[in-house]
């Protein structure tokens, strides 16, 4: 796994944002842990459409709320 991504941690700012969309500590929680296990992102860069990994994160914990909620 990529050092960079385990030992990443989202911003306060990101994790505003993501319980603004009505996303609760547990499911950050889980998104994170999720993330974090995921052995092929190891560079931001590799990722189209993304230059942060808060942003990115963001997104997945929305689009991942969205799905469960479904």
């Amino acid at each position: 796994m990529c050092k960079v991504l385990k030992e990443w941690m989202p911003s306060e700012t990101a994790i505003d944002l993501i319980k603004l969309n009505g996303i609760n500590d547990e499911q950050i929680a889980k998104s994170l842990e999720y993330l974090k296990s995921q052995t092929e992102l190891c560079d931001i860069d590799d990722i189209d459409g993304y230059d942060n990994w808060n942003a990115f994160f963001i997104m997945f914990c929305i689009k991942a709320n969205k799905k469960t909620s479904e």
